[in-house]
């Protein structure tokens, strides 16, 4: 099996940037106060937020991350979202790097090893681990590639049965992303806070309505990523999350993130507390939809997290 970190881990070598926190020293000491005297329906938001995490799942939850083709880091938002879901979890994540794009996705979750799908051995868990990556004892990441369509059927199916939520992170029109997308049980769609990547979520939201697939439309997740820090400062958020909420998609805006921005591997303990709390919600938004939908032409069901 693959080591999960070294000493050498991407984006932590001598030549590495210093890792900035997300929030600010004045936040995070204001935060540090007034932690002991958290509101009591806050805490209970916490709990309830957790609980949606660690929902059984009868069989494993295939989720499609992508872009739109709007440029956003998908790849940054579906490590956060595996870390999230391997941190309440009782069972094994899996987060597949469809995108062939630097960092990587193993170097955003910090994996020195990422695995290859290709010639996977599927015959038992152990096997599957010699071509996986493992980033902790509930997490493990492989990257396959982008155009490799046939790799869904062949090399990801098999290996899905024994993880109980299996993300895949890529571009949109990628060939295996869109056939892992044909089959997903959920998709969130990580599009940039402009108004120009707004009207194109709008457009794919409105298609598939007027196509006649409202079903599409409540697997979704929209996440509204402002990743480089008011990049479009006429977009109104609040009328925006409104309008794209009429579809039946969830709509959820991830703040701008000083650490995220770098681009580098991710370190939890720096993320800033609205990030924390946002990425948690979006795990669970794309849970509960994974959970309550079946995927399309789903036939045959898959033992999550077996043997």
């Amino acid at each position: 099996m693959n080591t999960s970190q070294t000493a050498t881990a991407p984006g932590t070598g001598p030549g590495a940037p210093r890792p900035l926190p997300g929030d600010r020293w004045a936040r995070r000491l204001g935060r540090a106060l007034l932690r002991p005297f958290r509101p009591v329906d806050e805490v209970a938001d916490a709990i309830a937020l957790a609980g949606r995490l660690q929902r059984p799942t009868s069989t494993g939850r295939r989720i499609v991350v992508d872009d739109l083709g709007t440029g956003a880091d998908a790849a940054v938002v579906a490590a956060l979202v595996a870390r999230s879901l391997a941190h309440f979890r009782h069972d094994r994540v899996l987060a597949v790097d469809a995108a062939g794009r630097t960092p990587s996705l193993a170097e955003r979750l910090g994996a020195a090893e990422p695995g290859d799908l290709d010639g996977v051995d599927a015959t038992t868990f152990e096997s599957v681990c010699a071509s996986l990556g493992q980033v902790n004892e509930h997490l493990w990441t492989v990257r396959a590639d982008p155009g490799g369509a046939d790799a869904y059927v062949s090399g990801l199916l098999p290996i899905s049965r024994f993880f109980g939520v299996t993300l895949v992170a890529g571009e949109t029109g990628g060939a295996l992303v869109e056939a892992v997308g044909e089959g997903a049980h959920a998709r969130v769609r990580v599009v940039r806070a402009t108004r120009e990547a707004a009207l194109r979520v709008g457009r794919e939201l409105d298609a598939l309505v007027r196509d006649g697939r409202p079903e599409e439309t409540e697997r979704t997740v929209v996440v509204v990523f402002d990743e480089r820090r008011r990049e479009d400062p006429g977009l109104d958020v609040g009328r925006t999350v409104g309008i794209l909420a009429e579809s039946g998609a969830g709509v959820i805006v991830l703040p701008h993130d000083r650490h995220l921005a770098q681009g580098t591997a991710v370190r939890p303990r720096l993320i800033g507390e609205a990030t924390h709390r946002t990425v948690q919600l979006v795990a669970a938004e794309a849970l509960d939809r994974a959970v309550r939908t079946a995927a399309p032409g789903s036939g045959g069901a898959h033992a999550a997290g077996g043997e």
